[in-house]
């Protein structure tokens, strides 16, 4: 609320009004600033022990009113979670990114209630009780900091007390660990010290060499310990010394890396190594390393992408210095760590600060644990617990669960929801032996709105167990499977698990999991999809009747020489196929910045061999200069309408923003009918550039030997040849998908150059189109803006039918990534688990009916029959579209002539029937000679004729044989 003159009485009064909450509501007010350069906010954290569903909630300003500004975004909030609600003109995504906070941090941006310097922050629950309030003004009686460009947290007396006076001003190092906003802003928001329960929004493992020995009696050995809260999957992940190979180790044998622990690599036999330093079966030993470590060398630790992820340097005997670890092991120092700084390493001695000891051979060291962590871990505790893994041939293939947990991303009501259905497989064990029939096996959900008792189906007994999850309603849970043995041991194996609503249409739709801004698509048979996604540069195999996570995919990043690694997407926006060869396009498109993004501008092909799932994929060439070519094309009147008509250089200059009607933005490309050009179809710019209506296609000739002829490379700049532009009037509509089918067919999903609001002409309608110029495309009635799914984006159609017709079946595919799925307020593509992620795909029935385009004669003429009496034979024909197939209910006009020899006619028009054909009975009229009867169908060019004969008499009509010969 603006800054407002309030009477000090009014507002001790309010103060002393205020009664205090019952200890049973957890949720306060933690942090506030009512004006900043990131815009002002307020902080909510669940400072209680259990969670808060804050659907309902609501907040409001000094105005005092429940169920102003709705909090149910939020969902549920964990204890110790702290929740940020943003002002009018800060989006969630846009809050984040000033203050550095990870995408699962929940924020609710656009609050319309703003605060004033002298206001109030008031929390109402869904029953519009009053939960929390600060009451608050620095120029007033009620004194407390002045939250501008800064914020305010409470000290402990001041939570849910609405003592302002326990309110401190925020600086950065503070109490809070306050840090400086983009903005310049000084705050905390997304954690609070007020919380009685740790929460990590964002757990992230944070893998460290945290002890190393290159010389002793049991062997040198290097130790990496996860320092950060979340798990590390080593999968892929490599060690090397000084010659800095990645690759050249392999440490995938450690798989998850729990945070807390410390894994070994060592020259010496695994359980060897276990044996001569105490260390029990449970902790993570690799043995067999061949690159040793010498005196004055390198330990090097890469990710799965090769890149490097710590580095440590030593040589006692150089000028580098540090522990000589011949015998004894060294270990840093929290300013060491990861810093590649051996100075500030320790050689380790029995007892010290590791808690170092001896192994059998006489060195000293502490391998398996260390003290640099933020979380414990002992695996050999855990080692003793029952052990749960995946059964992976019980379970849908259209999940990922590894052993230790997992996610699952679902939806209520979904038909082929993989968890729902098909299900998750368990097996069961007794460390050292035992029979697991006799554990206790249980599975509870933490969120029952979500998921309850009813909604955990499990059977099977003995070592085995299958899980079916059916959700009931939104949002998150966490399902946890456990097994308990006689000793009240008790296993665990938790789901992090998230339900979105139901689709209006269950049984005709589908939501594909692992991405969720699915862009472009082609079929790779009846039953699986090739979908690309604009966020990232992967291709991924899709089953099209099945819900669930790909089965695989391509990535074709390294093939095409993408230049800005700071900004490494492609943002592909069109593909389709030629036989076993598929292209694919970015969009040339600028960022939603506005700034130049080289890498958008590529075309690419890829070659497709197999089948299905069991496809596999090869680069096959590239061409890198297409904008370049546009540009000059459109400069040099290439086009033959005048220099920059279509206004090209100034559409993708920097700064221009690509999703208006002036803007530049590729997203679509299909085959033309010659079979060897390409369409590339625009979202922007619409033309003329003095009108900003048309939609624009320009075909670019020979497409396969420009992208493909130069491969692995490009071809040289300038090697681009286009053909005539091709513009249609699609209501105010880009193009946003074009695809053909076999038959030569081709459907538009038109759609405007921003984002849609579902009023025309910001709305989506689908055309059909026979690919030639001088036909224009011609919409099929459908209601798109009704199919919509969850905000999504109409963007592409998954395999077009080899033959359209009357109620064709159509399976749309959707960009979910703006859509909010699980009532956070978070974007689907912000998710921070990628297997919540999810794009839908909906199938629907449209008829597709290509206007007349020819009319053929089938029978009746010529022929001759005396005057006043019937033709033997009806004058038909048959109208037909473009590829020769019937078209029904068209009206056929005959005209007979209106004087002289004629005929009488039993109607002027037909309807043509089921196929295509339509006809009329003709009488010749009482004057002898020849004429013609013609025949027209509206929009046809062209008519035809029927050529018929009033003869005198029986004898006279014996002459046809002269009359046939007739022109």
């Amino acid at each position: 609320m603006a800054v407002r003159s309030t009477h000090v009485a009014t507002l001790l009064a309010a103060l002393l009004s205020f009664v205090a909450v019952p200890a049973i509501a957890q949720m306060r007010i933690t942090e506030y600033m009512y004006s900043g350069g990131n815009g002002e906010f307020v902080e909510f954290t669940n400072v209680g022990a259990t969670p808060v569903d804050m659907s309902g909630w609501s907040f409001d300003d000094s105005s005092e009113v429940a169920g102003s500004q709705d909090l149910s975004a939020y969902g549920v909030v964990q204890p110790g979670e702290s929740v940020i609600l943003a002002d009018a003109g800060v989006t969630a995504a846009a809050f984040r990114s000033a203050w550095s906070l990870c995408d699962a941090v929940k924020v609710i941006g656009g609050n319309t209630n703003n605060l004033g310097r002298d206001d109030e922050i008031n929390l109402y629950d869904a029953s519009h009780a009053l939960v929390d309030r600060l009451t608050y003004g620095d120029d007033t009686a009620l004194g407390g900091p002045r939250t501008n460009g800064a914020s305010a947290w409470p000290n402990a007396a001041g939570l849910g007390a609405n003592l302002v006076a326990d309110w401190t001003l925020s600086t950065v190092g503070d109490g809070e660990g306050s840090v400086a906003s983009t903005g310049g802003d000084i705050g905390s928001p997304g954690r609070s010290t007020r919380a009685s329960v740790p929460f990590v929004a964002c757990p992230v493992g944070i893998m460290r060499i945290s002890e190393y020995m290159y010389g002793g009696a049991n062997g040198e050995f290097v130790e990496f310990t996860n320092i950060g809260n979340g798990p590390v999957d080593m999968a892929g992940w490599s060690f090397d010394d000084s010659s800095e190979v990645a690759g050249s180790q392999d440490l995938s044998a450690y798989g998850v890396v729990q945070p807390g622990e410390s894994v070994v690599f060592t020259e010496a036999a695994a359980a060897t190594f276990r044996g001569a330093w105490g260390l029990c079966d449970a902790a993570k030993v690799i043995g067999g390393n061949t690159n040793n470590l010498g005196r004055d060398d390198e330990i090097n630790l890469y990710d799965a992408s090769h890149a490097l992820v710590d580095r440590l340097a030593y040589g006692d005997d150089t000028a580098l210095g540090g522990p000589r670890a011949n015998g004894a092991s060294a270990w840093p120092n929290a300013a060491g760590l990861g810093a590649n700084l051996i100075t500030d390493w320790t050689l380790s001695t029995p007892g010290d600060a590791e808690g170092s000891l001896a192994s059998t051979g006489g060195d000293v060291g502490s391998p398996g644990r260390s003290t640099r962590t933020t979380v414990a871990f002992d695996s050999c505790a855990s080692a003793q617990l029952p052990t749960i893994a995946i059964d992976p041939g019980a379970t849908s293939p259209y999940l990922d669960l590894a052993d230790g947990g997992g996610a699952v991303g679902a939806v209520v009501d979904d038909p082929t929801g993989p968890a729902a259905t098909a299900g998750i497989g368990f097996t069961f064990a007794l460390p050292g032996g035992g029979d697991p029939a006799n554990l206790s096996i249980t599975v509870a959900s933490s969120n029952p709105a979500v998921v309850d008792a009813s909604g955990l189906l499990l059977d099977g007994s003995g070592a085995t167990r299958h899980l079916r999850i059916v959700p009931h309603g939104v949002g998150y849970a966490t399902v946890t499977i456990g097994a308990t043995d006689a000793q009240d041991r008790t296993g665990t194996y938790a789901i992090a698990y998230a339900a979105s609503a139901p689709a209006a249409t269950p049984a005709a739709t589908r939501f594909h999991t692992g991405a969720s801004d699915a862009s472009a698509t082609i079929a790779l048979d009846d039953d699986t999809m090739l979908v690309a996604d604009d966020e990232t540069n992967v291709l991924r195999v899709y089953h099209r009747a099945h819900s669930g996570l790909p089965f695989g995919g391509y990535d074709p990043s390294a093939q095409l020489a993408l230049g800005d690694p700071e900004n490494p997407e492609l943002d592909l926006e069109g593909a389709f196929r030629l036989g076993a060869r598929s292209y694919w396009t970015g969009s040339f498109s600028n960022s939603k910045n506005f700034h130049v993004r080289p890498n958008r501008h590529r075309v690419f092909a890829i070659d497709l061999a197999g089948a299905g799932v069991a496809t596999t994929f090869a680069y096959a060439g590239r061409y890198d200069w297409l904008l370049e070519d546009l540009v000059a094309w459109d400069a040099a009147d290439g086009h033959g309408l005048g220099a920059n008509a279509l206004g090209f250089a100034a559409s993708s200059a920097e700064g221009v923003d690509s999703k208006t009607p002036a803007g530049f933005n590729i997203e679509g490309l299909a085959l033309a009918p010659d079979g060897s050009t390409a369409y590339l179809a625009f979202r922007a710019p619409l033309l003329p550039t003095t009108q900003r209506r048309e939609a624009l296609l320009v075909p670019v000739r020979d497409f396969d030997a420009l992208v493909t002829g130069a491969a692995p490379g490009s071809h040289a700049q300038g090697s681009a040849v286009f053909g005539t532009p091709i513009l249609f009037d699609l209501g105010g509509r880009g193009i946003r998908s074009i695809d053909r089918n076999a038959a030569g067919q081709y459907l538009i999903i038109a759609g405007p150059p921003g984002d849609a609001t579902g009023i025309a002409p910001a709305d989506f309608r689908l055309y059909a189109w026979t690919g030639q110029p001088q036909d224009a495309p011609f919409d099929l009635g459908l209601d798109m803006t009704a199919l919509d799914i969850a905000g999504g984006s109409f963007e592409s159609i998954a395999g077009v039918p080899e033959q359209l017709g009357a109620g064709s079946v159509l399976q749309l595919l959707f960009d979910n990534g703006d859509s909010v799925f699980y009532a956070d307020g978070v974007l689907a593509k912000d998710l921070a688990e990628p297997r919540w992620k999810k794009a839908a795909s909906l199938r629907v029935r449209v008829d597709v009916v290509f206007p007349a385009a020819a009319l053929a004669v089938t029978g009746g003429t010529p022929q001759a029959t005396p005057v006043g009496t019937p033709f033997a034979d009806p004058l038909a024909l048959r109208v037909v579209d473009a590829y020769g197939h019937p078209v029904a209910g068209v009206t056929v006009v005959f005209v007979a002539p209106s004087d002289g020899a004629s005929a009488v006619l039993s109607s002027t028009s037909a309807l043509t029937d089921a196929d295509g054909r339509a006809s009329v009975d003709a009488t010749a009229d009482a004057v002898q000679g020849d004429y013609a009867v013609d025949a027209h169908v509206a929009g046809v060019a062209g008519s035809v004729s029927f050529a018929l004969h009033n003869g005198i008499d029986e004898t006279d009509v014996i002459f046809r044989d002269g009359f046939d010969a007739a022109p």
